[in-house]
């Protein structure tokens, strides 16, 4: 499942690299870079990719979008069922066989008994708090102006 992560990611990083490159290609509405490519202007033939350069790329980022959606879920899915996935385990055969699991014995180490009064009383004092004062120091006047 790892190694599908893996091939689903690069696919995801290559795809959204394309989808961008097709975009930017594109015509927008005054020209661009699609004007090399025969998008642009007046129906030119003599171009790379023929005079329906437009339609062309329009297929393609539909196309570059929806292999880029499909592989957004994919790797969803993936992601998913790689983090619901039992960490690997030795085999529970031969673990309960190499160690013999025996029973508590009596012989732990004796445990006070439970009370519901504190151990030492707490002294409860209601006398304030003095808090200091807190000191300002004197305003300092502005020296004169000449």
């Amino acid at each position: 499942m790892n190694a599908l992560y893996s091939v689903f990611t690069v696919l995801f990083i290559l795809v959204s690299a394309a989808l961008v490159l097709i975009i930017l290609v594109q015509r927008p509405q005054g020209g661009g870079l699609a004007g090399a490519f025969g998008g642009a202007g007046g129906g030119g033939t003599d171009t790379a990719f023929g005079g329906r350069t437009g339609d062309a790329l329009t297929v393609a980022t539909i196309a570059a979008f929806v292999v880029y959606l499909l592989l957004a879920i994919g790797l969803n899915i993936t992601s998913n069922v790689m983090r619901n996935t039992p960490a690997p385990t030795p085999d529970a055969a031969t673990a309960t066989d190499s160690v013999p699991v025996t029973p508590a014995t009596d012989t732990a180490v004796p445990v006070a008994p439970v009370t519901d009064a504190p151990a030492t009383p707490t002294p409860v004092t209601d006398a304030p708090v003095a808090i200091p004062p807190i000191e300002t120091p004197a305003p300092v006047d502005a020296p004169a102006a000449p």
